[in-house]
């Protein structure tokens, strides 16, 4: 078996399993380095996560910025945010310094006797303590002192949609209120602070839920015009095709005449974990066969059996459960009902559309169809069809999936 490209899908991927995403790298680097504060907009599955990882690595190696990469889906607050900021900072000498002089004068020999803090978690605790109530100050200064630091630094917080939905979830009418003047202070305080440090800190935001069809919802668009959108798409056939032929030369499979082709016509769109998620299961089907040659009956076989089995169900479930955490309970069933009328029909209607949400009773139905509508296309299951005046699929794997898993 030959160096080269391995299969790699799930993760974010890295070295040579990036595959052909340099023009992005490229122009990112150069909206970091022009001062811009950045959000990633793509559908799910494209490689967001593995760009922006892949940016900072080749901007490393420059050794003129700190570069920090800081994971927040399981954060559910402000507080969880800065202190999850200062623990990836930490590894950075001149970075550390900083932080600690924010809460030096809560911690007596805080900075001296840093060591006998110990492990990470009790060092989460400490900065928690630190915190002390008083995030917006003392988040403020955290990132003040860091905009003092000797080189310019970069923050992306990954997964900021899925800390805002928990930070705006509720189970009770009551707490709605509360919850969201907290998520408007901490996006203000957030946009503020990327006015006021500009150049020196720069923000990238990204999430594999859409961030601008939250905030919609709930009336904090404002809070996001700072930042300059940046469209990550799926790739292009040519692209998947050269994907597909590098993975085929390293695992020494043969295409036979058309097989390919078949196999990209059944995707539709070309996103990157799709398109090395159905090779994986045709290597897998390779395998089990002794053979290594891939035809057009292999593809179609192996889409049934594999693709749209329970088999495929853990990589495509995510585009039924994420509905769940950016849609209220009224509109993702709406929403399911829209996407198995367009999967089992092929196409959905502005008339259809209409007929299902009046048929759920819900009140002002026509404004919550437009929320559910611009969710269902922001985050890449519909596209409009300016010839057929309707609504389509964009992804023939996730409709085929859909339909077999909803039709009944």
């Amino acid at each position: 078996m030959e160096a080269g490209l391995k299969n790699k899908y799930g993760p974010w991927v890295s070295g040579e399993d990036f595959f052909n995403r340099d023009t992005e790298v490229r122009r990112l680097t150069e909206l970091i380095d022009d001062g811009n504060n950045i959000l990633v907009v793509a559908p799910r599955r494209v490689g967001k996560t593995s760009l922006i990882r892949k940016t900072f690595r080749r901007m490393e190696k420059r050794d003129r910025d700190y570069l920090l990469f800081v994971d927040v889906q399981h954060c559910s607050t402000p507080e969880d945010v800065i202190v999850a900021t200062s623990l990836v900072a930490c590894p950075y000498q001149a970075l550390k310094d900083k932080i600690f002089d924010v809460f030096s004068s809560f911690w007596k020999q805080f900075r001296e006797n840093v060591e006998s803090i110990g492990s990470g978690e009790l060092l989460e605790i400490k900065f928690r303590e630190g915190l002390g109530g008083d995030w917006q100050a003392k988040g403020q200064k955290i990132l003040g002192n860091l905009a003092q630091a000797d080189r310019p630094i970069v923050i992306c917080f990954d997964e900021l949609p899925i800390m805002l939905t928990r930070l705006l979830s509720r189970s009770k009418v009551t707490e709605y209120e509360p919850k969201r003047n907290s998520a408007d202070v901490f996006l203000t305080w957030l946009r503020h602070l990327m006015g006021e440090h500009q150049d020196k800190l720069r923000f990238i935001i990204c999430g594999s839920i859409g961030l601008e069809p939250i905030l919609k919802r709930h009336g904090l668009s404002h809070t996001i015009t700072q930042l300059r959108a940046f469209p990550l798409e799926p790739w292009s056939r040519e692209t998947a095709e050269a994907c597909l032929n590098a993975l085929a030369l390293r695992y020494d499979l043969k295409w036979a005449n058309e097989a390919q082709r078949f196999l990209l016509n059944h995707l539709g769109s070309y996103i990157p974990h799709h398109v090395q998620m159905f090779f994986g299961h045709l290597y897998e089907d390779c395998r089990r066969r002794s053979s290594n040659l891939l035809s057009p009956e292999d593809v179609k076989r192996v889409y049934q059996t594999s693709m749209l089995s329970t088999r495929g169900h853990a990589e495509l479930a995510d585009y039924e459960e994420r509905l769940l955490r950016v849609l209220d309970r009224d509109s993702v069933t709406l929403a399911l009902d829209l996407l198995t009328e367009t999967a089992v029909t092929g196409i959905l209607e502005p008339q259809t559309a209409h007929l299902l949400a009046q048929s759920l009773l819900l009140k002002n139905s026509d404004a919550v169809l437009r929320e559910v509508l611009d969710i269902l296309q922001h985050d890449g299951y519909l596209e409009w069809d300016e010839h057929k005046k309707a609504w389509l699929f964009v992804s023939f794997l996730v409709k085929d999936w859909w339909k077999k898993r909803f039709s009944q």
